[in-house]
């Protein structure tokens, strides 16, 4: 066993320049149950080909190196993460101090490049609410006259295309009525024209 972990660390060395093939958990599980299947038993021992049990051990050194490796890279994201962490919290700490500075500080503000008070901007933007929710109303109200017209649109079209479909019944009946009335005159006539 020692000597399989020794043989697994040195291979693990020798593998840097091998190009990665997807190898995952359940491949080694059935690269291995592949293994345990082929095997031969011998006085309650399994015997293993040298190629398979090779190829298992370059698969597993290989994800288990692959494993490190994301390992490593998740720390440094982590670590970089973290230091941007603390340097946003520190901007937003000294944001922060600014906008309570800024707030007990000014009563007026600049807005469309004019000087205004408070109190000025929120009647001016109270006034543009309504302004725009009285659009919307009538808008919705236009909108559903505009339905309702739509509604009985489509109803009286509904009407005329049942009306039309009954004017075309009528009619595929009346000249299959006049067909079988020619289709009979024909016929009287031929046996006529036979028998004189």
């Amino acid at each position: 066993m020692v000597s399989l972990l020794n043989g697994v660390a040195a291979t693990a060395q020798n593998i840097e320049a091998v190009p990665e093939k997807p190898i995952t958990k359940k491949a080694l599980e059935n690269q291995m149950s592949q293994i345990l299947v082929n095997s031969a038993n011998y006085n309650d021992v399994k015997l293993v080909k040298k190629v398979a049990l090779e190829e298992l051990h370059s698969d597993v050194m290989t994800l288990l190196s692959r494993n490190e490796n994301d390992l490593s890279d998740a720390r440094t994201i982590i670590e970089n993460k973290n230091s941007e962490i603390k340097k946003l919290k520190s901007d937003v700490a000294a944001a922060n101090a600014k906008v309570v500075a800024s707030d007990t500080s000014n009563e007026t503000f600049l807005f469309f490049g004019m000087q205004l008070d408070k109190n000025l901007y929120h009647a001016i933007m109270w006034s543009l609410v309504l302004t725009l929710l009285i659009t919307v109303i009538f808008s919705a109200i236009r909108f559903k006259k505009a339905n309702e017209i739509t509604k009985n649109s489509k109803t009286i079209l509904t009407e005329v295309e049942d009306e039309l479909e009954t004017f075309k019944r009528n009619a595929i009946e009346r000249e299959q009525k006049l067909r079988r009335q020619l289709q009979d005159e024909i016929i009287k006539q031929k046996k006529m024209a036979e028998a004189s």
